[in-house]
């Protein structure tokens, strides 16, 4: 078939105009809800078994899928981050036979847009588009538009596109110059000049509901696993190739059965040759498994009694009486406590009451708002008609809620959105006069013993590393914001030894100059590619032993101090300003940390390497749940650049996101990967068990542990610190505010 010819303006314009219009149109009015999928194919995202479809999850489902087979192992973990835009983070494993440990395991990316939804009562399907292997090696590159049409409650049919391996075998021809090879060998980068290029192939997918919970699966696929099964010809990276028997046919057949409601369980034959399985799972933030949660209703408003029932109490006369306030505190301290709230300090006078609480118990600040409110009613005299409740983080006062008790009174049994027009969210003043702060809240100790779970994900040699240890926890809290801790860990068992980065042994390692130990990692200094020289310790290990001071100098102003073991490899001074007006969406913040490696194995004890790292940061919420972050600054390995993060959080306590940074390293120099990124997930305790608790699991998942863009991990830094207690953390939680 002969090609069409464009000029090379055009075919720039289009690997660049086309994802930018994909992004843009899901923006677009008048469109319906997108199209919901029930079966997640081997990629992780809705479709067949190998081929796509233009159906989407639930808007905010995470989904993880783990699938094996003769031709390919993968796991895959995906998001819908919008309700049009879904992405998977994906790490698979084949057969090679030009590698020595026989196989390669293989990190990507995948992004699926919806553009069109499928009219209800007439014939136009929905359409999406979607990119394969976006930012990787290119092994899984494809990209496709797809259209799904819905024929009967139990039929839905596929059909489109395809471009890389979806047009391995079946083209029809190509609009643009042909696709070639992956430019960069480090993998990593966004290959545009690629994308929607060379042989398009066509495929199609049938789903067939044949009871509620098995669905039958049959599709014509254009990916014929060249690679995966010893083509020469047709592979682009000879490093992949294998000597698994070819497919006999483009058809796969398999089927999946709902196992529950957020399980699947999947099998199938790959071109009549090929069989595997696998399974998936899906949750969704925004749907707790005890909505309501599981912890006792709080107190009651108690309505004050009429003036002539109580007139001492009315005229304020109390108040001259110097035992009232420190009985007052006492008795709402007690009340506080078993709520799980801690009253720091308070301010009282004949009308008008002021609280600081510490809140360590509920996930949104709004109910511990709500609670105190409503202890506060059972504990003042009728006299006091303004209600403040001021947050403390960190021992800084970060906001403050002031109502009117008649509201409180009036409002109790309403929807909370009456409460929160008529309470005020403003600045907590950092000095008011008449504080009187509690007894025996400072100085305070408190420690705790608990099992610790350790892993590493991703290592091409070992794709699960596990340490399991108990750790000892302490703090002691000698003034307000003044706070020493630490942690002593002791590992009892688990698969992630000590080992050194490349070809060394441990000793050849250790035996290394700073010189040399970058000279043979591209000129970089190692600050977190030999991370594992810290693992298989069976002494005790102190990963963490900081004091840290925090201050409130100004109402918007925010600073803090830490020095100490700031985390397992890095020790040294870290120093922090942030401004954050309360009723502010953007924040700003400076970072400067002077800090030395610490040693492999000696608690307290430092090796050679030393630098200054720094930032100025920037932070906005967006609405919706979204909030963007942009650090521009130097980096351990002494790299500068930037680092960009964006993260949708949910009122559940849930976070997802997603970072990248570029430094002024080259691609070569940072080696493998090319620029460092990841993905971000904080899950809340409370959200899985019901309980009330501030606790959360999760942590940061990257597909590399290299050198370049890697900053100090310093605990309790401002800006997550203020804002739970801030407007729009407040303000999504709100809804709690009289649970």
């Amino acid at each position: 078939m002969t090609k069409a010819r464009l000029t090379p303006l055009t075919r720039r314009l289009l690997a660049t105009a086309l994802p930018t219009a994909v992004a843009l149109v899901p923006a677009g009015a008048g469109l319906a809800d997108p199209m919901i999928g029930t079966v997640t194919n081997r990629y992780g995202l809705p479709g067949a078994i190998d081929t796509p479809s233009a159906e989407m999850t639930p808007d905010a489902t995470l989904g993880a899928v783990l699938g094996y087979s003769a031709l390919g192992n993968t796991a895959g973990l995906s998001f819908q981050i919008l309700p049009r835009v879904t992405g998977v983070l994906r790490y698979g494993k084949f057969d090679s036979t030009e590698e020595e440990r026989g196989y390669v395991r293989d990190r990507s990316f995948d992004i699926r847009v919806s553009l069109l939804d499928e009219s209800p009562d007439g014939w136009r399907p929905a359409v999406a588009v979607g990119l394969q292997d976006a930012i990787g090696t290119g092994f899984y590159a494809s990209e496709y538009v797809v259209a799904t049409k819905t024929l009967s409650p139990r039929l839905r049919v596929s059909a489109g596109l395809g471009w890389g391996r979806l047009a391995s075998s079946g083209g029809i021809g190509s609009l643009i110059d042909d696709r070639g090879a992956p430019d960069d060998e480090e993998g990593g980068t966004l290959n545009t000049d690629q994308w929607f290029r060379g042989e398009a192939a066509p495929f199609l997918n049938i789903q067939w509901k044949a009871t509620d919970k098995l669905t039958l699966l049959a599709e014509y696929s254009g990916d014929d696993y060249a690679c995966e099964t010893g083509d020469a010809d047709s592979c682009p990276r000879d490093v992949w190739l294998s000597d698994e028997e070819p497919l006999s046919t483009n058809i796969n057949v398999g089927l999946s059965y709902q196992a529950g409601q957020n399980y699947q369980i999947g099998a199938y034959v790959l071109g009549g040759k090929h069989f595997g399985i696998q399974a998936s799972m899906t949750l969704n933030p925004r749907q707790a498994p005890f909505p309501s949660g599981l912890e006792k209703g709080p107190a009651p408003v108690r309505l004050r009694p009429a003036v002539a029932a109580d007139p001492d109490g009315w005229s304020g006369a109390w108040a001259q009486d110097p035992t009232a306030q420190p009985a007052i505190q006492q008795a709402l301290g007690d009340a506080l406590r078993k709520e799980g709230q801690v009253l720091e300090s308070m301010v009282l006078t004949a009308n008008r009451a002021e609280v600081r609480i510490r809140n360590n118990r509920y996930v949104q600040q709004a109910e511990a708002v709500g609670r105190t409110a409503r202890l506060m009613t059972r504990a003042l005299p009728p006299s006091v008609e303004t209600l403040v409740v001021t947050s403390v983080e960190g021992g800084m006062p970060v906001s403050s809620v002031t109502m009117r008790r008649s509201d409180v009174e009036r409002l109790e049994n309403t929807e909370v959105g009456q409460i929160a027009s008529v309470a005020a969210l403003t600045d907590a003043d950092p000095r008011p006069a008449g504080l009187v702060r509690s007894p025996d809240v400072t100085p305070r100790f408190q420690w705790g013993l608990r099992p610790y779970l350790s892993t590493g994900l991703f290592d091409p040699d070992e794709p699960f590393r596990f340490e399991v240890g108990a750790a000892a926890t302490a703090s002691y809290e000698l003034l307000p914001g003044l706070t020493l801790k630490g942690t002593v860990r002791q590992r009892l068992f688990g698969n992630a030894e000590q080992d050194a980065p490349g070809d060394f042994t441990v000793d050849e390692y250790l035996a290394l100059t700073d010189e040399e130990i970058a000279a043979e990692n591209n000129g970089v200094y190692r600050v977190r590619s030999d991370g594992r020289m810290y693992s298989g310790n069976d002494k005790p290990r102190v990963p963490e032993l900081t004091l840290a001071w925090n201050a409130h100098p100004t109402s918007t102003v925010y600073t803090r101090v830490t020095v100490g073991l700031l985390e397992n490899m890095y020790g040294g001074v870290s120093g922090e300003v942030l401004w954050k007006p309360v009723n502010s969406p953007l924040a700003l913040g400076a970072e400067i940390n002077r800090v030395r490696k610490r040693d492999y194995t000696d608690a307290f004890e430092f090796l050679d390497y030393e630098v200054t790292t720094g930032h100025v940061s920037a932070y906005y919420e967006f609405g919706g749940g979204f909030v963007g972050q942009l650090d521009v600054g130097r980096y351990l390995a002494g790299d500068d650049g930037a680092t960009v993060t964006l993260t949708r959080e949910f009122a559940s306590g849930w976070s997802v996101g997603a970072y990248a940074t570029k430094t002024n390293l080259s691609a070569e120099e940072y080696g493998e990967g090319s620029f460092d990124k990841g993905i971000e997930i904080k899950i809340p305790l409370a959200w899985a068990t019901g309980m009330p608790s501030k606790r959360t699991v999760g942590g940061s998942l990257s597909s590399l542990n290299r050198d370049g863009g890697r900053r100090v991990r310093v605990d309790d830094r401002l800006y997550e610190t203020v804002r739970d207690s801030h407007s729009t953390k407040m303000y999504e939680g709100w809804g709690k505010f009289w649970r």
